[in-house]
């Protein structure tokens, strides 16, 4: 089962904005889905994403 459906929408969107700045940043315009965002959510893990969300919300890059 993917650790996806356990996280809250809000929660979702910010890890999607976090690969998406990170991550996927340099993809060219069609691949930088939500979609292509869940694929390398999926594949980094929930720990990875954990620390890099948290580093962004620390350093003011995400904003609620």
């Amino acid at each position: 089962m993917s650790f996806l459906s356990s996280l809250s929408h809000e929660q979702l969107i910010a890890l999607r904005q976090v690969v998406k700045r990170v991550h996927i940043n340099f993809y060219p315009d069609d691949l930088c889905t939500d979609r292509e965002a869940d694929r390398v959510i999926e594949a980094l893990g929930p720990e990875v994403l954990e620390k890099q969300l948290k580093a962004m919300i620390d350093s003011g890059m995400f904003v609620k």
